[in-house]
């Protein structure tokens, strides 16, 4: 009882502290331009009550109607950009806090959560790995289709997802549960064609879809990245100097082979990795992973550009950058097989086999 009054002091003041963190100018003035790109969509729509005719969108249709949820719980007659931002920030509070129920280490996750800083309440991301673990859930209490559909949610928003269907499918062809393969495959097409459907009946067409696709296909190395570090590792080495900056897509970005990295997700890396125990390891990566994250992005955001891309000045943020993406590499490499195929469906099981 005790215990758990604790969790709940902890989660209102790390909750609170994000929701803070998030009303500072530091923050604030950085990370909002993707609400703001969000808001120019709606009032697109609502200047004719249709997406007909919208060009240069870059959102994919299901992600397009969850920008209406917070519109929403606006009450009628408020509906402005000052209001909606605040409940955009909310709303993806609440769903940051809906993952307490799945995590076992809540104090730990609450923690990575204060070091990480409030850069999740200005994106959907939280969603994205909220549906994910729904997704993972459902699998593991064999339930294939809400498996299947909240994994087609999911990739509906983020399109990454995607790279999650072959393992899920793979572990129920190794089972000989083809009528449960079949019923996953089935509700995750329903799961990504019904928003695309309500987006067409809203006005929307496939030349918009397409182009949201590929603005995320064709997108340049990011300088944030781990393709983008290490190319830029390499002009170090043999130039002494950063690469010259690219500006694309809505990223700084670096040259090189973008296409290469843009399809090294389709590579099964879990499948080829040994079996390593994750146990508290992953907690500090994790822990340190998320205040590299925070210095560099966007504390020292603007030094990464100016001072050491475009002045070869402030190597320090470089390796910083490097740190950070090496441990998200180390954490990915890791989860991978500590979870995959290590019991009978392999997910969200500890590392002795117990269920979270």
């Amino acid at each position: 009882m005790i215990k758990a009054k604790a969790i709940l002091i902890l989660t209102i003041v790390t909750l609170g502290l994000m929701l803070w963190q998030a009303r500072l100018p530091l923050w604030n003035q950085h990370l909002q331009v993707d609400i703001w790109v969000w808001w120019q969509r709606l009032e697109f729509w609502f200047r004719g009550h249709t997406f007909s005719g919208l060009t240069g969108n870059e959102i994919l249709p299901l992600t397009l109607l969850y920008l209406f949820i917070p519109v929403l719980l606006i009450p009628i007659g408020w509906l402005s950009y000052a209001n909606y931002l605040p409940v955009v920030l909310i709303l993806n509070l609440a769903v940051i806090g809906l993952h307490l129920f799945f995590v076992k280490r809540k104090t730990l996750f609450l923690l990575s959560l204060l070091f990480l800083g409030p850069i999740l309440l200005f994106r959907f991301d939280a969603l994205v790995t909220l549906l994910l673990i729904l997704s993972f859930v459902s699998f593991q209490k064999n339930r294939p289709g809400w498996s299947g559909f909240w994994l087609g949610l999911a990739t509906g928003l983020k399109v990454f997802p995607v790279i999650i269907l072959p393992y899920l499918l793979l572990i129920l062809f190794k089972q000989k549960q083809l009528k449960s393969l079949l019923t996953l495959m089935i509700y995750f097409a329903e799961a990504l064609l019904l928003p695309v459907l309500i987006f067409w009946l809203l006005g929307g067409n496939r030349e918009q879809i397409v182009n949201a696709l590929d603005f995320h296909n064709l997108k340049l190395i990011s300088i944030e990245s781990l393709p983008g570090s290490l190319i830029t590792g390499w002009s170090l080495i043999t130039r002494g100097a950063p690469p010259a900056l690219l500006a694309g897509y809505g990223i700084w970005a670096v040259p090189g082979p973008a296409i290469l990295f843009n399809r090294l997700w389709l590579l099964p890396i879990g499948l080829v990795l040994p079996f390593v125990k994750a146990g508290r390891l992953i907690w500090i990566l994790t822990l340190v992973v998320a205040l590299l994250n925070q210095l560099v992005y966007p504390i020292f955001y603007t030094t990464l550009i100016e001072e050491f891309y475009q002045k070869n000045q402030s190597y320090w943020i470089y390796y910083l950058l490097l740190l950070r993406n090496l441990g998200i590499l180390a954490i990915t490499f890791i989860l991978f097989h500590s979870r995959l195929f290590h019991s009978r469906t392999g997910l969200l099981l500890t590392d002795k086999g117990n269920k979270h």
